[in-house]
């Protein structure tokens, strides 16, 4: 299977979504600087079309022994991978930082504080 795959690293911000009218996305920058975004919205959409029977509010899939995220974007699914052992601040200005435990932890919590989810492979 495809996958655009990006490293936990490249995580710019997490968009809760708290406000009204305000959308739930995951910001990251790829190679060469430029932004993107991934919409927990059009994801919910594209895993609802894979998966009929899942719950409306899933907009990937997650997987704790292996440390990524598989999120359900438009057109190929957007892969964040937890590979380095320990990102430190001292680095670069990271939005997850520690052991990528730690890191895999910090984003799902995050996704975990919108009204989104995602399907747990482990």
């Amino acid at each position: 299977m495809e996958h655009i795959v990006i490293p936990d690293t490249a995580i710019f911000a997490v968009n809760r979504g708290k406000k009204e009218n305000e959308s739930s996305n995951i910001v990251y920058r790829d190679k060469k600087g430029r932004f993107h975004s991934i919409d927990f919205e059009t994801c919910a959409v594209n895993f609802k079309a894979e998966h009929a029977a899942s719950s409306d509010h899933c907009i990937g899939e997650r997987d704790i022994l292996e440390c990524y995220f598989t999120f359900y974007t438009s057109g190929i699914k957007t892969k964040v991978v937890f590979k380095k052992i320990y990102v430190s601040n001292l680095l670069g200005n990271y939005l997850l930082r520690g052991t990528k435990e730690a890191r895999f932890r910090t984003l799902h919590n995050l996704i975990c504080e919108t009204r989104y989810t995602t399907y747990d492979l482990s």
